[in-house]
């Protein structure tokens, strides 16, 4: 890993991603109800899940840009104790604008990972651009770093991971976490805005 890489994710404190293609495998699967109506399943990985705890135990906060209206991703999200929600945005330069104004932090301190090309403008904004194996050409060019592993199997965790081991922050949670005293802050109320400018 170059130190380059290590330096842009030693300055992160604000971790913002997509949702189809890197919490999911980018799979859309819908089935109808008894009364007719389309709804749509999502499947996440736990993996995901402890990444949001590793930010919180690093003091780091994360948040969701999407351009779905989903109410499984938003209770997903609400579960892991991210600080963020923002969905509908198929534009979304305009709620990181909104992070960085809320949290008095820089694009440079800010991580986002996206697959696809509506992901494009916050990848060439933020500090650390990431993003996952299966993205379209033009969203890896713009990467600083592209996961291993797929999305949907723990591409989120792998860039968490990143963030937090170069910080130097790993080794005392992996402590407390051998010793069975392993305690997160608390994520407090999530922030929640909605546009109707994406897909339901």
């Amino acid at each position: 890993m170059n130190e380059e890489l290590l330096a842009r994710a030693r300055k992160i404190k604000m971790v913002l991603n997509d949702v189809d293609g890197i919490w999911t495998d980018g799979k859309l699967s819908f089935f109808l109800t008894p009364d007719g109506k389309v709804e749509e399943m999502k499947t996440f990985n736990a993996l995901d899940g402890i990444a949001v705890m590793l930010l919180r135990s690093a003091g780091i906060k994360s948040g969701v840009i999407t351009g779905r209206r989903h109410g499984t991703t938003l209770a997903r999200a609400r579960n892991m104790g991210m600080n963020y929600f923002y969905q509908g945005f198929l534009t979304k330069l305009g709620p990181l604008e909104d992070v960085l104004q809320r949290e008095h932090i820089t694009p440079q301190e800010v991580a986002f990972i996206g697959d696809d090309l509506t992901d494009l403008p916050l990848l060439e904004r933020v500090g650390l651009a990431v993003t996952v194996p299966n993205a379209v050409q033009e969203v890896k060019d713009a990467a600083h770093y592209i996961t291993t592993r797929a999305g949907g199997a723990g591409a989120y965790r792998e860039m968490v991971d990143l963030i937090v081991t170069a910080q130097g922050k790993m080794p005392a949670i992996l402590a407390d976490i051998r010793r069975s005293a392993w305690t997160r802050p608390e994520a407090g109320e999530m922030k929640i805005v909605t546009s109707q400018e994406g897909i339901a």
